[in-house]
């Protein structure tokens, strides 16, 4: 688990980006066990002012009463849970009994894998939960090589296509080329559907220019499908050192840099910590 140490040098040194908004997403394992959940709150209330952040749990659900405790005296946090549904973990009448106490469904996302087969279940289990309050429901497909499962029947298909959160998730890639700024926008479900409708060739990452994922050990990694830097640890490093040194890592990609500066520190850079020869 994340250290308390490391948790202080992440959210005391964030705000120093000067950002106008952050995002948090905790995922796990299970992050209402968590042992320094309460600290972390109080991190966020004492470093962040209650409207410059939005704070995400992804959670299977089976814990709901420990989130409720955590969350009761900040009531003002722009918070939200997303609930992941595995069938195969816990049958419908469980989830329900725990949906029908949980006193925060409408701050409630719930995502559910439909396995073929299974959208009776589906049903019962979507339209229960409306009844408790629940208002938002994602449904996901099971894909083999990024398509698909071909056992999936035309029905089963039809609601994966009309899944409530489908249409207003936007993604897009931007980049420079030449000086002049290329952004290529997509809806998430025509590339769930047709998965070779987004050429992404000649794109420039830019990972890290607007995010960071943190590990249990405190390392640091562009996004969640980059590696980190071994050598680098919030329970040794300022947070502040760490994006100095990515920036200066990019000197060979002077127009990825400039916009990373410009993204990351849209007001000046701040002061930086001496840097460490660890690159």
């Amino acid at each position: 688990q994340l250290s308390k140490e490391a948790l202080h040098n992440l959210f005391s040194n964030l705000p120093k980006l000067n950002k106008d908004f952050y995002t948090f997403t905790m995922a796990g394992g299970e992050p209402s066990l968590y042992k320094y959940f309460p600290e972390m709150l109080n991190y966020l209330k004492t470093f962040f002012s209650s409207n410059s952040f939005k704070f995400s749990i992804v959670t299977n659900g089976s814990l709901l009463h420990k989130i409720e405790e955590y969350f009761k005296n900040y009531q003002d946090f722009n918070f939200h849970i997303n609930i992941s549904i595995h069938l195969e973990q816990m049958n419908i009448d469980d989830y329900l009994k725990i949906f029908s106490s949980f006193n925060y469904p409408e701050r409630s996302h719930i995502r559910i894998m439909l396995e073929p087969g299974h959208l009776n279940q589906l049903t019962k289990l979507t339209e229960k939960a409306k009844s408790f309050g629940y208002k938002s429901f994602l449904v996901l497909p099971i894909l083999i090589n990024q398509k698909l499962s071909p056992n999936y029947t035309e029905e089963e298909i039809d609601c994966l296509k009309n899944s409530s959160a489908h249409s207003d998730i936007l993604l897009f890639n931007e980049y420079l080329n030449n000086n002049q700024t290329i952004k290529k926008e997509f809806i998430k479900r025509d590339v769930t559907f047709n998965p070779e409708l987004v050429n992404y060739s000649g794109l420039q990452c830019l990972a890290g220019h607007n995010s960071l994922k943190i590990l249990p050990n405190g390392t640091i990694h562009p996004c969640h499908r980059h590696k980190g830097d071994p050598n680098f640890n919030l329970n040794t490093h300022s947070l502040l050192e760490y994006i100095y040194i990515y920036i200066n890592q990019l000197h060979a990609h002077l127009h990825t840099a400039a916009v990373l500066v410009s993204q990351l520190f849209p007001n000046g850079i701040p002061n930086m910590p001496k840097l460490r020869a660890i690159f």
